[in-house]
C-alpha cells in the first residue's frame, strides 16, 4: 500500500489531513504517533473552518516542535522557527498554489454542497492524500 492509499484508508477511519502528516513526522520531533494524532486532531479541514489545510497545519505543527522558541526573548530561535515555516510555505505553494483547503480543492468546506460536491468526486481520498504526502516530504527535508 502506497502512503497515498494509507492516508486515504486512514480518512475513511476517522483521521484526517492534518493528522495524517503530523502522526507520520512525530517520532522526528519527539513525540509518539498516538501522541501526534491527538495534538494534530483538531486542526483537519482547515481547522474544520476550510481554511488552511490540515496538511500544511500539520507541517507546522511539527516545525514548531523542532524549531520553536521555549526561551522568553529568544527571537534567534523564533526566527528559525518563522525561517523554517516559510521555507516550508514556500515549497507548498510553489508546488500547489495555495496553502488553503479552498484555494486547493477549488472548493469551500464550510459549505454543505461543496463538502458533498467533494466526496461525490472523491476529492478527499484522491486528491488530499496527494497534498499530505508532499507536505511530509517537504517537512522532512526541513527538519
Amino acid at each position: 500500500m502506497t502512503i497515498e492509499e494509507e492516508i486515504a484508508k486512514g480518512f475513511g477511519e476517522g483521521f484526517d489531513c492534518s493528522t495524517a502528516v503530523f502522526s507520520r513526522l512525530a517520532r522526528e520531533v519527539g513525540f509518539t504517533e498516538e501522541e501526534g494524532k491527538k495534538l494534530s486532531a483538531c486542526f483537519g479541514i482547515g481547522m474544520m473552518q476550510g481554511t488552511i489545510c490540515g496538511a500544511v497545519s500539520g507541517a507546522f505543527i511539527a516545525i514548531g516542535a523542532k524549531y520553536g522558541n521555549v526561551k522568553p526573548g529568544d527571537m534567534t530561535q523564533k526566527g528559525l522557527c518563522m525561517s523554517k515555516r516559510q521555507e516550508f510555505i514556500e515549497a507548498f505553494e510553489r508546488e500547489f498554489g495555495s496553502l488553503t483547503c479552498p484555494g486547493l480543492l477549488n472548493l469551500d468546506l464550510r459549505k454543505e454542497e461543496d463538502m458533498k460536491k467533494a466526496q461525490e468526486e472523491g476529492l478527499l481520498t484522491s486528491v488530499c492524500p496527494k497534498y499530505c504526502k508532499r507536505a511530509i516530504e517537504i517537512t522532512k527535508s526541513i527538519l
